[in-house]
């Protein structure tokens, strides 16, 4: 089915273009009933008020608008869940997607406005690094918060083999999004990437431990994505927190529940129960907490120091994005969108886009439908990464805490501060600002 709502909120921009494919405009849009669609340069004049702003805030503060994406076709998905499979040897471990795929765009049927729910697979370099080097191409809006924004962040990924990659085929644009009931329609995703990250770090963090590879997340204490969810759970299994420390309390229950009930259950996010995993004491020093900045940061120091990365497949998926040009930047226009320009096809080569792939699936879109895995045999839990229960235990965090304590950065994304001291305010502006001292656990990769 495709959605007849108009879109609510822009998501990303870019251009898409090529060789031989002149440079557009596109701009991916969400509705209320959360569907993605990409929409080109001369639909851009009609879209919402809402949308318009959301568009013309972005260029001036962000950087998204002025990549461009070398390809003849791109795919939208949505991300909702990650899974990363037990006992899987070596570092580079394939990594389960589950959401819902669109495309390709440019379209040439309706078919391509259809969500289609499948599994995407990718390593977990891929994923890490799609995470990594497309943080700087965040979607930024405006806050009511003076000189406070929030980003939308998009991952791009491979969904194909690394040879068809090069020919601009198979890209994927990846969007971890807030669910609407819980976001209020807000697609800011900062929460849920600073999940994405610290599970993958988590299950990198074992795997080299296991492996015994020399690299230093095997001896570094991993922060947490919200330290209030932490302390709340660990006062739950029996803790009590003071200061920095975290003690069992005489007759508390030994051992940890299931920390991977089913997905239908409502677990909590795995950010707090695999940390928590970690934790066989009866007396500890609580972790840090990072922002998705320092998150981002990590992952990148994490990748760099890894064997054999940057992998093929990953420079091939990085050499696709460039600065747009300059001619495709100057001629940009929500208001006015010119016909486009004929494209002159070299001579002895084949135009990929005839009509006669409209009724055609590329091989690696069959094998995303297809691909549900069958249930394993072995008795081990694999790491769920569920973005909607994440989202959901953040917003009950947010309702729970008691007005007296200071709010954490994470929760700038579920509403509006109300706080008016000249205090909080001068903290929230530092905040704000890049800071020039690095947190403790960054020292371990210096």
């Amino acid at each position: 089915m495709v959605s007849t709502l108009e879109p609510y909120h822009a998501i990303d921009s870019f251009f898409l273009g090529g060789r031989h494919v002149v440079e557009r405009e596109w701009l991916v849009t969400i509705d209320a009933a959360g569907f993605l669609r990409a929409l080109a340069g001369d639909e851009l004049s009609n879209l919402p008020e809402i949308v318009q702003q959301d568009l013309a805030f972005n260029e001036v503060i962000g950087s998204a608008a002025s990549r461009s994406i070398d390809g003849s076709e791109i795919y939208l998905f949505n991300l909702e869940a990650l899974e990363q499979p037990p006992e899987t040897p070596g570092l580079n471990d394939p990594v389960y997607l589950y959401g819902t795929l669109y495309g390709p765009f440019p379209a040439s049927s309706d078919e391509s406005f259809k969500g289609v729910q499948g599994q995407l697979t990718v390593n977990r370099i891929d994923l890490l690094a799609g995470i990594v080097n497309s943080s700087q191409y965040s979607f930024h809006y405006q806050t009511e918060a003076g000189g406070v924004t929030q980003r939308c962040f998009n991952f791009l990924l491979p969904g194909d083999r690394e040879e068809e990659i090069i020919r601009g085929k198979g890209l994927v644009m990846a969007y971890p999004l807030m669910p609407g009931d819980i976001g209020l329609g807000d697609p800011w995703n900062e929460y849920l990437v600073s999940n994405l990250i610290f599970d993958m770090l988590s299950a990198l963090k074992d795997d080299i431990e296991k492996e015994k590879v020399n690299h230093p997340l095997k001896d570094m204490v991993l922060p947490v994505v919200n330290r209030f969810s932490f302390e709340k759970d660990l006062e739950a299994r029996g803790y009590v927190i003071k200061g920095e420390v975290a003690m069992r309390q005489p007759g508390a229950a030994g051992g940890l529940p299931n920390i991977l009930p089913d997905v239908l259950s409502k677990p909590l996010p795995s950010a707090v129960t695999n940390a928590i995993g970690k934790i066989i004491k009866d007396k500890f020093t609580l972790p840090p907490e990072a922002t998705v900045d320092e998150f981002i940061s990590l992952a990148r120091k994490a990748l760099e120091k890894l064997p054999g990365y940057p992998t093929p497949r990953a420079k091939a998926l990085q050499s696709r994005v460039r600065s747009a040009s300059v001619e495709a930047r100057s001629n940009a226009s929500r208001k006015t969108a010119p016909p486009p320009r004929p494209v002159n096809i070299p001579d002895n080569t084949l135009n990929e886009t005839q009509p006669s792939r409209k009724a055609r699936r590329s091989e690696w879109m069959e094998d995303f439908i297809s691909s549900h895995r069958a249930p394993t045999s072995t008795h081990v839990e694999t790491r769920l990464t569920n973005l909607s229960s994440a989202a959901e235990s953040a917003h009950n965090a947010s309702i729970q805490r008691p007005a007296g304590k200071s709010q954490p950065n994470w929760m700038n994304d579920f509403g509006q501060d109300k706080s008016n001291s000249k205090e909080e305010q001068q903290q929230k502006s530092q905040k704000a600002k890049p800071s020039e001292a690095k947190p403790d656990w960054m020292k371990d990769f210096d």
